[in-house]
């Protein structure tokens, strides 16, 4: 058995998304997702229903330092998984037949100008001002229509809409966009395994992994200041940005599952 066949490798991964989503406050698909497309030669669709299935172990264990820290608010949690729960199945219905590539195009471009205003003017973060509910529900059902449909987790959206438009610190917004991926993630993954779209026999090593990584990731978190951490999520979401407008241009439709359906 080769390093690639172990579960050396799907640890190793795991832990890198895990990491970064716990201290971050996103899923991780979108480190997750290009590295089980390149190494472990899954098809789009296989890679987005494993790293949607990823998200609910990984996003639960780096729930628990941000309860611990009270930096969750379940009402709004509740709110917005009223738009998100049907809004993952959507965008993981319509990502069987769409070409990603302009989605990923507008979405870095609306992503990296979002990082700018972060980067050159943190908010304060005075304690949060939610929108009415129905606003809200519609912020959960874009969150979950961009996740379903990319294989992420929606926090690279979520965080920034608390953050700017909501004012709330820079960790409730993360503890929030956490507790919102678990039943993303469970959604999601169940729509696109139904479609055969999931490697099972990788998911044990990619948990593990990401167990380990969000756990360390949030609990360091937890000893930054919330602006500090608001600039470290800015830099990262550019890197994201580049990333998504860079393969907008050379990427083609997402991939026709595999004739085996995925799932060994």
């Amino acid at each position: 058995m080769t390093f690639r066949e172990s579960i050396a490798l799907p640890v190793l991964f795991g832990a890198l998304a895990g990491g970064l989503g716990g201290l971050m406050g996103v899923g991780g698909g979108i480190v997750l997702v290009p590295l089980l497309l390149y190494f472990l030669h899954q098809t789009q669709h296989e890679a987005q229903g494993t790293s949607l299935a990823f998200f609910i172990v990984t996003a639960l264990v780096a729930a628990v330092p941000y309860i611990r820290a009270e930096s969750v608010r379940w009402d709004l949690v509740g709110v917005l998984a009223l738009g998100a729960v049907p809004g993952v199945m959507a965008g993981a219905a319509v990502a069987k037949r769409t070409p990603a590539a302009r989605l990923r195009l507008w979405f870095g471009l609306a992503i990296l100008a979002t990082a700018l205003r972060l980067l050159l003017a943190p908010p304060a973060g005075l304690g949060g001002a939610p929108w009415a509910l129905p606003w809200n529900v519609l912020l959960g059902l874009g969150v979950g229509a961009f996740a379903g449909l990319l294989g992420v987790g929606g926090g690279i959206i979520l965080v920034p809409a608390l953050v700017l438009a909501q004012g709330f610190d820079q960790h409730l917004a993360q503890g929030v966009s956490l507790a919102l991926i678990v039943p993303i993630g469970l959604v999601g993954a169940v729509s696109y395994a139904r479609a055969g779209h999931t490697r099972l026999h990788v998911l044990p090593a990619l948990f593990a992994g990401g167990a380990l990584g969000g756990w360390l990731g949030a609990t360091f978190a937890q000893s930054l200041r919330g602006p500090v951490l608001t600039r470290i999520f800015a830099l990262f979401s550019i890197a994201v940005a580049v990333r998504m407008i860079a393969g907008s241009r050379r990427s083609a439709p997402i991939a026709a599952p595999s004739p085996a359906g995925g799932t060994p």
